[in-house]
C-alpha cells in the first residue's frame, strides 16, 4: 500500500514538472518567436544583457534577461529579485515617453526568467565616455546635465525617487542624447512618505541617507537624495574625479555628512563661478536649502551661452575711391603661398614657446596640472594603462587608481630555473 502511494506521488510530481516545463517553454517561446538574440552586451549579478533584433520590424534593442530560478539562489532571493524587476518595469511604464528616461519597449515573464526589452544605447555608459575624455568641458557638461535635470524633474513630478543616480546608470544613446537607466532601487512615494533603508553607491549617498543608518530617530529621506547625486555627477564630469573620496570609507562618510569638498585651483581655475555655484547649491547638507532639479533648469549657469556672438560694426564709407591693383593668377597664387608660410611660421613659433613653458621639468614638478593639455594627456595615459584596476563593485571610485595596493606574492620557478 505504501509502495503504491509512493508510485502515485512520483507520477504526480512528474506530471507537475512536465506541466511547469511546458509553461516555461511556451512563455520563452513568446520572446524567442518575436526577437532574435545576438551577442552579450553586459552582465549583472543575476542578469545578462544581450543585443536583440525584433523580427517584425528589424529594429535593434537590448534585452535584459533576469534569472529568477532557484538553481543559483535561494527562494527568498529569487522572489526579491522578481519583485524588484517587476517594480522597475512598472515605474518605467509610468515614465514612458520622456527622452531622458530609458524606453521600455516590451516585456515577457516566465517562472524562471524575465525578459525586459529596452532601447539600445550604442554609446554605452557615461562612465566609459568620461574615462576616455578624462574631463568634460562646460559646454558638454551643460548638454548632459540639462537632460538629467529634465529627467529627474519629471520623475519627481510623478513622486518617484531613483536612489542610485551615478555615471554607470546614465546611458549615451548618441553623441547628443543621454538617458537615465537602472530603476531597480527606484520607489514610488506616497504623500509625506519618508524612506530609511540604505540603497545606492557610497560616493553618491546623500547625508540624510547616512544619518538614517546612524541614528534611530532620523527623519528619513525623500526625493532630495537624487538632487545631491546630480551634484556629485556634475562635479565629477568637470573635475574628472568625485567630490567626496577617502581611502578609509568611514572618513569618506564623514566628509559627505559635513559636505566638505574642494575646488582645486589647478583643475577649477578654468571653470566658471556659475558652475561652481550650482554645484554648491546641489551639494548642500541642509535638505530644505538644497536646490531641486526643476530649479537647476532655471539656474544662471544653464542659461549661459556657450558662444558669444561678435557684434558687427558698421564701417564708414570711404572718402576716396580705393585703388586695387590688378594682379595675374600666378601672382595671386604666389602671394597666397607666402601668406600660408607666414601663418605656419607664426603658429610654430607660438607653439615652441608654449611647449617650452609647458614641459619645464621643475615647473611641472611644482605644479603638474598648470598646463591643461599636459594634464589631459597624462591622465588619459594613466587611465589607459591602469584603468582595469578600477573596482566596479560596491566600493567603486575612480580615485582608487591612486590607492596603495599590496603586491601579489612572487612565485618561484620550479627547479630553480630563472624565467627569461
Amino acid at each position: 500500500m505504501v509502495g503504491k502511494w509512493k508510485n502515485e506521488e512520483s507520477e504526480e510530481e512528474i506530471n507537475d514538472d512536465a506541466e511547469t516545463a511546458s509553461a516555461i517553454m511556451e512563455s520563452c517561446a513568446g520572446f524567442y518567436s518575436s526577437y532574435e538574440c545576438k551577442e552579450v552586451l553586459g552582465h549583472g549579478i543575476a542578469s545578462t544583457v544581450r543585443r536583440c533584433i525584433e523580427k517584425s520590424t528589424g529594429q535593434t534593442f537590448a534585452v535584459k534577461i533576469v534569472d529568477i530560478s532557484t538553481e543559483r539562489q535561494n527562494e527568498m532571493e529569487a522572489k526579491r529579485l522578481a519583485e524588484e524587476t517587476l517594480s522597475e518595469i512598472s515605474l518605467l511604464r509610468q515614465l514612458a515617453g520622456h527622452p531622458s528616461i530609458i524606453l521600455i519597449h516590451d516585456f515577457f515573464s516566465t517562472p524562471t526568467f524575465l525578459f525586459a526589452i529596452f532601447e539600445v544605447a550604442p554609446g554605452g555608459e557615461l562612465f566609459h565616455l568620461l574615462n576616455k575624455m578624462v574631463t568634460f568641458s562646460e559646454k558638454k557638461t551643460r548638454q548632459v546635465m540639462k537632460q538629467l535635470f529634465d529627467g529627474v524633474s519629471f520623475m519627481h513630478s510623478k513622486s518617484i525617487v531613483h536612489r542610485d543616480l551615478k555615471l554607470e546608470n546614465i546611458l549615451c544613446i548618441d553623441d547628443h542624447r543621454v538617458c537615465i537607466s537602472d530603476f531597480g532601487f527606484a520607489k514610488h512615494l506616497m504623500p509625506g512618505e519618508r524612506l530609511k533603508d540604505l540603497f545606492g553607491t557610497p560616493g553618491y549617498l546623500a547625508p540624510e541617507t547616512l544619518r538614517c543608518q546612524m541614528y534611530e530617530n532620523a527623519e528619513g529621506y525623500s526625493l532630495e537624495v537624487d538632487n545631491w547625486a546630480l551634484g556629485v555627477i556634475m562635479y565629477t564630469l568637470l573635475a574628472g574625479h568625485a567630490p567626496f573620496y577617502h581611502r578609509q570609507q568611514l572618513r569618506m562618510m564623514r566628509l559627505i555628512q559635513e559636505g566638505k569638498f574642494e575646488f582645486g585651483k589647478d583643475i577649477w581655475d578654468s571653470v566658471s563661478q556659475d558652475a561652481k555655484d550650482l554645484i554648491r547649491s546641489m551639494l548642500t547638507v541642509d535638505v530644505p536649502l538644497r536646490i531641486t532639479a526643476k530649479e537647476c533648469l532655471e539656474h544662471q549657469w544653464m542659461k549661459a551661452a556657450d558662444v558669444v556672438p561678435m557684434r558687427k560694426k558698421s564701417l564708414p564709407p570711404p572718402t576716396a575711391p580705393v585703388m586695387v591693383p590688378k594682379r595675374s593668377q600666378a601672382e595671386l597664387r604666389s602671394l597666397f603661398r607666402v601668406s600660408q608660410l607666414a601663418v605656419r611660421f607664426t603658429w610654430r613659433i607660438g607653439n615652441l614657446r608654449r611647449l617650452k613653458q609647458g614641459l619645464d621639468r621643475w615647473e611641472l614638478r611644482k605644479r603638474p596640472y598648470r598646463n591643461t593639455e599636459v594634464r589631459h594627456e597624462a591622465e588619459a595615459a594613466a587611465f589607459a594603462v591602469f584603468g582595469h584596476w578600477v573596482s566596479r563593485g560596491f566600493h567603486y571610485s575612480r580615485d582608487m587608481l591612486f590607492a596603495n595596493r599590496p603586491r601579489p606574492p612572487h612565485k618561484k620557478a620550479l627547479g630553480g630555473s630563472k624565467s627569461p
